[in-house]
């Protein structure tokens, strides 16, 4: 579809464009999810009784979050779908002659140090301000995402938007090297066809 009909392999801008699409529409399915979940933390019970009560505080309830989680999803997806391939290659076309460059998995390692922190980085504000959100949906303290920013920056300067980011940047160097590696080895196998 991005190619136009064209077999040709995408640019740098279309992988990384596509990667960020992705996690955007999977706000859709896990925004909810993680409401649940998040709810179920703070108040305990089943998936189904808390799922239940958030469908009754309707719509502007079930969907509480859902753009800051979009836009965490769809940065997080850029960096491993897109960015982290992207500079892999690079690495390999530029670099062969190096220890980075001397095989798929040493540039997939060095390019994780370029994928990782972007998107840990990138994505941790936005996740901030969803999981306050989700955590209050009574709106006590929480209402919008200018307000809830707001709210984290006057508390604790802008440093607060990145609050639990040692534990996203491990967690982030260890999948995307793992997403990107499992993605080249088994998509040729599940789609010898896309790989001729």
């Amino acid at each position: 579809m991005l190619a136009g009909g064209e077999d040709r392999p995408l640019s740098a801008a279309e992988q990384i464009g596509s990667g960020f699409g992705a996690g955007l529409g999977s706000g859709i399915v896990c925004g909810p999810l993680e409401l649940i979940m998040i709810q179920q933390q703070r108040k305990g019970g089943s998936i189904l009784s808390v799922g239940t009560d958030l469908a009754r505080g309707g719509p502007s309830i079930v969907t509480r979050g859902m753009l800051a989680l979009g836009l965490r999803e769809g940065i997080y997806c850029a960096g491993f779908m897109g960015i982290l391939p992207v500079v892999r290659q690079y690495i390999r076309e530029n670099y062969s002659h190096t220890v980075f460059g001397r095989s798929d998995d040493s540039a997939r390692l060095a390019a994780t140090f370029v994928a990782g922190p972007i998107c840990s980085f990138a994505s941790h504000p936005p996740d901030t301000v969803k999981t306050c959100m989700q955590g209050d949906i009574e709106q006590a303290r929480f209402k919008g995402y200018g307000q809830s920013a707001g709210v984290l920056v006057a508390e604790g300067g802008f440093p607060a938007l990145w609050r639990g980011i040692p534990w996203r940047l491990f967690r982030q160097f260890c999948a995307v090297f793992l997403f990107d590696k499992i993605s080249a080895e088994v998509a040729p196998k599940l789609f010898p066809h896309a790989f001729k």
